[in-house]
């Protein structure tokens, strides 16, 4: 029979009461892990705490309710007058509907009195015969700033080898990164446009990623020795977040492709040198490291997307090294220069030479820049992130790097105690309480990635003057839209960086370019199956060549974690059985 009273004693059986005892303990290790996880991933849950309401003893209590009693009424009042007007707006549209109706039928009824004059006249009806073709009027689109216009140009293959490219090039635009244009900027590929006798024109691209005073200086800087242009591609060929901007201004709609800044610059810049060299088309060349915006300024030019760009939200465009595998021409009229008429060649990302005569430690910094310039691919997923992470603590203020991500004082250039504060903040604690340093550089590399660590350089100090005010008219396009060092502060991770250097190493120049073919996509795709240390190498956007250099240094690269030392060998000893001997002893 079931229990009819509650029993009277709490007392039950040890094994039951530490059976709870563990669920309950589980159940408390399993919730404080997942709270973990999801503070990490940025998925904390606040618990939303319930309104007291207002406490007997505020001495304004009855004043406030009578104040929320009367908000109340005035909102009751507004929404009964939005009903009716909601109301006598369908009766008007039923009393329109009606009057047409009625007007429709008085002029059936006029055209049926004139058919029965016709069939008094003797004249009989020819049924739909009579009825003539007439056009079927069409509602006309709604004009809009924010489409991108279909694209009417021609692409055209270009010349297979940069060499063919310098050769067949006006003009050279080198598109270099507002936040360290010194580091994009190849010394041997300038020197040989310079041999040839090319223009040469450094396109300081992603002005709007930077401060103003920045991009200022480095104006002013590289103006000394090259003609330089800021720019700001369209907001249709920008990634899906920039830095700076909150989640929430995520747009739905589509991006206008006609609000790119610096575009006028470059258009008359473009027309002088046609005048001057009077001729009716111009060549221009854009070369610079993958992730530069070379087809992304093209496409903005010409007001429509003609070009792929680089999607960071694709997994397929991070296998390969670059998104523009071969040259591609394109050919677009000079605005306000009559007939004359120029034409892009769009260029892969640049390569370099191997140098096989660095230490460990200069190589591994070397593909540290690299890799950070061109910021290509999910770098988190480097196996060995650390020098990487290391590069960066190098080149960064230690004050900026503290106030970005809320961190305790550390030494200049300590990668362990900065990368040991991340993992505090963060909840990055193994077992025993030791830390996550792999993780904690993951995150950083995470912020470099998506541009949540904004990052900023200044040129090296000269003893020559600011910049020209004619200078600062003709870049205040671009300039007044940007944001100083104070205001940028406020709202993002800001970090200040010692300024790369030029690249000194020769570039491929002969090296034909070749289109990616399914077969190697298929065998990329059956390498990522099988090789995740691959894949993520590759991910990391460096050029084929140092992706090979990788791998054939994967062994001498350090590990985070040493392998456990392997037992000494010992010879094993053989083992005899004698059972089988036993069964047939005693079966005989």
């Amino acid at each position: 029979m079931p229990r009819i009273r509650k029993k009277t004693s709490k007392r039950i059986g040890t094994h039951r009461r530490e059976r709870i005892k563990h669920k309950v303990t589980e159940h408390r290790k399993k919730a404080k892990k997942q709270a973990k996880k999801d503070k990490v991933a940025g998925k904390v849950q606040k618990k939303s705490k319930k309104d007291p309401g207002i406490p007997n003893a505020f001495p304004y209590k009855d004043e406030i309710l009578a104040e929320i009693e009367q908000q109340r009424r005035e909102a009751a009042i507004e929404k009964q007058r939005r009903k009716a007007e909601k109301r006598a707006a369908k009766a008007a549209a039923k009393n329109v509907d009606e009057t047409q109706s009625q007007v429709s039928e008085q002029a059936e009824g006029e055209v049926e009195d004139g058919v029965e004059k016709e069939e008094n006249d003797g004249c009989g009806f020819d049924g739909v015969t009579s009825i003539k073709k007439q056009p079927i009027p069409t509602p006309l689109p709604k004009k809009s700033n924010n489409e991108v216009k279909a694209p009417n140009v021609s692409v055209d293959p270009g010349p297979s080898t940069l060499r063919d490219v310098l050769d067949k090039a006006d003009v050279l635009m080198c598109v270099v990164d507002a936040r360290d244009p010194e580091a994009g900027v190849s010394e041997a590929l300038l020197a040989i446009a310079n041999e040839k006798g090319k223009a040469v024109v450094v396109l300081v691209n992603k002005a709007d990623t930077v401060p103003r005073e920045s991009l200022v200086e480095w104006l002013s800087y590289l103006r000394k020795t090259y003609t330089a242009i800021p720019f700001r591609v369209s907001s249709a060929f920008l990634p899906v977040t920039s830095p700076g901007d909150h989640p929430a201004k995520k747009a739905k709609a589509v991006q206008p492709a006609d609000d790119a800044k610096g575009v006028k610059l470059i258009w008359a810049w473009l027309r002088r040198f046609a005048n001057e060299k009077k001729r009716d088309e111009l060549v221009v060349a854009f070369t610079g490291v993958t992730n530069s915006g070379k087809s992304a300024i093209i496409n903005s030019l010409l007001g429509t997307s003609v070009l792929p760009v680089y999607d960071p939200l694709s997994s397929e465009a991070a296998k390969l090294p670059y998104t523009t595998t071969v040259a591609q021409e394109v050919v677009a009229s000079i605005p306000g220069g009559g007939s004359s008429k120029v034409r892009f060649i769009d260029t892969p990302g640049l390569e370099f030479e191997r140098e096989d005569f660095l230490d460990d430690s200069e190589r591994l910094a070397s593909r540290a820049k690299d890799i950070l310039l061109r910021c290509r691919g999910r770098i988190e997923r480097l196996k060995d992130p650390m020098f990487a992470v290391t590069h960066i603590i190098s080149r960064a203020e230690t004050q900026d790097l503290m106030l970005a991500y809320n961190l305790p004082a550390f030494p200049k250039g300590d990668t362990t105690a900065f990368l040991a504060g991340i993992a505090r903040v963060n909840g990055l604690v193994k077992t025993r309480g030791v830390l996550d340093h792999a993780g904690a550089a993951r995150i950083v590399l995470r912020d470099w990635n998506s541009g949540n660590l904004v990052r900023y350089t200044m040129p090296p100090a000269t003893s020559a003057g600011g910049v020209s005010p004619s200078s600062m008219d003709e870049d205040g396009e671009v300039l007044e839209g940007l944001r100083t060092r104070r205001e940028l502060r406020k709202e993002v991770k800001l970090v200040k960086l010692t300024p790369g250097k030029v690249d000194s190493r020769g570039g491929l120049l002969d090296e034909a370019w070749e289109v990616e073919d399914e077969e190697s996509e298929d065998s990329g795709d059956s390498n990522e199956d099988g090789d995740d240390d691959v894949d993520d190498e590759s991910e990391s956007g460096e050029s084929a060549a140092e992706a090979k250099e990788d791998e054939d240094d994967e062994d001498e690269a350090p590990e985070l974690l040493p392998p456990p030392p392997s037992p000494p060998a010992t010879k094993r000893k053989r083992t005899v059985s004698f059972a089988g001997l036993a069964g047939k002893r005693r079966r005989g």
